[in-house]
This record gives structure tokens, C-alpha cells and sequence, in this order.
């Protein structure tokens, strides 16, 4: 079995009161434009890694906000593929017999969202929250740690090859 852990970057609307916002409103609130994924081995040893950008076909505009945070701007995914492509795309890249891995809640309900809009008929794998688990296994209750802190407490070096 693999893990893979993912990080997703998404847009939204620069407002709601945008006919794009009025028109599709709560069944896309944020619109998936990268899909960021480092596949790990049984023993947790890195494999491989994929970026894949993805070009919005909804909330073309990018959020200024998103823009800063991200670097990701129209000009940069004007050639990328659309969200179905690009889950293909990441599914092919997953394999098989794997379960997916993220920091918080948001990716996961963020994916499940724009592959329910986008009619993405692929299978999907387990999602699991690592944060979740990180906050029950220290009895943290519903407090969330950043993973900076989590890494700092369990003494795990950032790789600086990676974002």
C-alpha cells in the first residue's frame, strides 16, 4: 500500500455577488486549481512527487488573496488542464492500493466537492485527517495544531526541497 499525502490549492469567487457566484453558488464554493502530492512506501520513505496545475473553468478570476499565498495567477494556468483531465491526470499518478493523507479537514472536504461538481466518476481512495489523529494520539481535544508545531514537537526536519 501507498500513502499519498496531498495539499490542494483552490480559488474562489472574488465575490458573491459575481453572476459565475450566483449562478453555481454553494455547489462549488472553492474551485481546485493545484493539486500538490508526495507518494510514500509502506515504511514512509518518499517515492515520488507531482504538482499539477489546474486551469479554473469557474472562478477564472483569481482571488488576490489566493494570488499571494499561492504565486498562481490566470497567466500561469491558462494551459493547464481543467479539473477532470487533471484528476485523471493524478489518479493514473496514484496507482493503485493507496490511501490519501491531509493536514486538516479542508482538502479533503474541498476535493470530495469538486469531484462531486466536475462528475468525476474515478474511484477515490480512503481520505484520512492527520491532524485529527495528531490532536487525539496528544490529547489535544478539538484544538488544532499547525503542522509546523506538530513537526517541532515530534522533532522532524522540513525537507527544503519542498514547499
Amino acid at each position: 500500500m501507498h500513502y499519498i499525502v496531498m495539499d490542494l490549492e483552490w480559488n474562489q469567487p472574488t465575490s458573491f455577488n459575481t453572476p459565475v457566484f450566483r449562478q453555481i453558488g454553494d455547489s462549488l464554493l472553492f474551485e481546485v486549481i493545484q493539486i500538490g502530492a508526495v507518494k510514500l512506501d509502506e515504511g514512509f520513505q518518499v517515492l515520488e512527487e507531482v504538482s499539477i496545475p489546474i486551469r479554473p473553468t469557474h472562478y477564472t478570476n483569481i482571488h488576490p488573496r489566493v494570488r499571494r499565498m499561492t504565486h498562481l495567477g490566470q497567466e500561469e494556468l491558462c494551459d493547464a488542464p481543467a479539473f477532470p483531465e487533471a484528476m485523471a491526470q493524478f489518479a493514473d499518478w496514484c496507482g493503485e492500493d493507496y490511501v490519501f493523507l491531509t493536514w486538516g479537514g479542508d482538502d479533503i472536504s474541498v476535493l470530495k466537492q469538486n469531484l462531486d461538481f466536475f462528475q468525476f466518476d474515478g474511484e477515490t481512495a480512503p481520505m484520512y485527517d492527520v491532524q485529527r489523529y495528531y490532536a487525539e494520539a496528544f490529547t489535544l481535544g478539538n484544538k488544532q495544531k499547525s503542522l509546523k508545531s506538530a513537526m517541532e514537537q515530534l522533532e522532524i526536519e522540513a525537507d527544503e526541497s519542498r514547499d
